[in-house]
């Protein structure tokens, strides 16, 4: 899959973790493919950068 752990993400993903929040990376299955969706507050968040 193309633009997958890029570094922008995998900062927001160590700050998520860090404070204490589980996500779940890359769902296929929801609308727009977010790059990280926290399940528990129904958020996607979509990371833009390193093209």
């Amino acid at each position: 899959m193309k633009s997958v752990d890029t570094k922008p993400e995998i900062l927001v993903r160590l700050c998520l973790f860090s404070l204490g929040f589980r996500y779940r990376k890359n769902e296929l299955n929801l609308a727009g493919k977010p790059d990280i969706v926290l399940p528990k507050y129904r958020t996607a968040i979509f990371v833009n950068g390193c093209f």
